[in-house]
């Protein structure tokens, strides 16, 4: 038995390597419900055999508002917001990475009666163009030299149905885009852009769908990158916490210098 397994184990790896973004963002139109917001996600690589690999991701947001009757910052206890993933990667040729994962989404109600106000559980396929993470180095003013657009796009379905699976929303499928570009460096500085697109697709023949715009600086240091930024969603039709219309600048550090692809 335990020969057979140590030849089962034949390279396999445990890399437990991470990739994440800690951050957050302030909106120019503040009230009650928006002012300060804050998020941290993370992808970490478990297993790895080849050009096989297995990840787990978990994102948390959290609210911060402004109360009409009192100007102090007050934090949002009723609302929460999760997204818990598991994934089967394959690298492909260059950087192009296949991926297959569950993608489990919900929105909480904290310390309240009924604590869960929306789940909902997919699984997605998509591909991922990874470039590599943004370094020191001499670079250039405009386009730098080896970064290149970068994104990824998934399909995902909401199966199995039910109230054990899903609950407050009537989404059948979905389809989600993440494009960045970089447009100008110099040594250890870049600037550039991303738009990010969801698209949600209705069992009852509707659609809805969120986009966002984001022009950002990026500072590359030894164990990441810091950005400021600037971002706002021109428009935003999907039924969970909308932003249509807002815009806001932020923060953020990225470790090891790119976006975790676990959305």
């Amino acid at each position: 038995m335990i020969p057979l397994l140590l030849v089962l184990l034949q390279g396999v790896g445990f890399p437990m390597e991470s990739q994440g973004s800690l951050g957050a963002w302030s909106f120019f139109q503040q009230d009650e419900a928006h002012f300060i917001f804050a998020r941290v996600e993370a992808l970490v690589e478990t297993v790895r055999t080849g050009r096989w690999s297995m990840a787990m991701g978990l994102a948390v947001d959290t609210y911060m508002g402004k109360n009409s009757y009192n100007p102090e910052m007050k934090f949002n206890i009723y609302g929460g917001h999760w997204n818990i993933s598991m994934s089967l990667r394959a690298d492909l040729a260059g950087r192009w990475r296949a991926r297959l994962y569950t993608d489990h989404e919900c929105f909480h109600n904290i310390d309240m009666p009924d604590t869960s106000s929306e789940y909902m559980n997919n699984v997605k396929l998509g591909v991922v163009w990874e470039p590599e993470p943004l370094r020191v180095g001499n670079g250039a003013v405009l386009l730098p030299r080896g970064r290149l657009p970068s994104g990824w796009f998934s399909l995902g379905t909401y199966l199995p149905k039910g109230e054990s699976f899903q609950k407050g929303h009537d989404f059948q499928w979905s389809t989600h885009t993440n494009l960045s570009m970089a447009l100008a460096g110099w040594r250890a500085l870049e600037a550039g852009g991303r738009y990010h697109w969801d698209a949600f697709f209705h069992e009852d023949g509707g659609a809805s769908s969120r986009h966002r715009l984001e022009l950002y600086t990026a500072y590359a240091a030894s164990l990441g990158s810091f950005e400021l930024y600037l971002a706002g969603y021109p428009r935003d039709t999907q039924p969970f916490r909308r932003l249509e219309g807002r815009s806001f600048w932020g923060i953020r550090f990225l470790w090891p210098g790119r976006e975790p692809d676990s959305s």
